[in-house]
């Protein structure tokens, strides 16, 4: 049986940073959205089920179907945009990361929201990559360093930099 890591075949630095770009997008969504609470994101050491060195989460607390469905989809899409802007896309590393994220697409089945619901979500998704991606890069990469990250500290660079921008989260 061919790993997570076999099938995205990077080496183990740029496998974590991998990683982490899942984590923090759908970390960065859920807060983004202002309908959700992270807890934490974690790299921790140790084996995972997909055969590499940490496993890796990220705790919400979400108050709407919409918000979940925004961070369940984010992570996925966060990984797809990183592998083309760092010239690492390839249809082999897509197909993994499609298939990383069954258990993203199972939960999102399982709320039985409707395809238009689902589809409004994703687009959210991508809205908020799209504005917060230099962010996203930056908590990654904290991440990727630290091993952990907590919301509250995702929740004031996203109000500081709302601010700063004029922009709304």
């Amino acid at each position: 049986m061919t790993t997570l890591a076999q099938a995205v075949d990077l080496p183990d630095a740029l496998f974590r940073r991998y990683t982490a770009i899942r984590e923090i997008g759908h970390a960065l969504t859920a807060v983004a959205t202002g309908q959700a609470r992270v807890i934490e994101c974690a790299l921790e050491p140790g084996t995972a089920s997909d055969g590499t060195r940490f496993d890796a989460f990220t705790e919400v607390r979400w108050q709407t179907l919409h918000a979940y469905l925004t961070l369940l989809q984010a992570g996925a899409m966060a990984q797809e945009r990183w592998l083309r802007e760092q010239g690492l896309w390839t249809p082999r590393r897509d197909l993994a990361t499609q298939v990383a994220a069954r258990q993203s697409r199972a939960a999102v089945q399982a709320t039985a929201a409707s395809a238009d619901e689902i589809e409004r979500a994703a687009a959210w998704a991508q809205e908020l990559l799209g504005y917060h991606w230099p962010l996203l890069l930056h908590f990654a990469d904290l991440l990727d360093q630290r091993g952990h990250l907590y919301g509250s500290h995702l929740r004031k660079v996203l109000r500081v930099g709302a601010h700063a921008t004029g922009q709304p989260l």
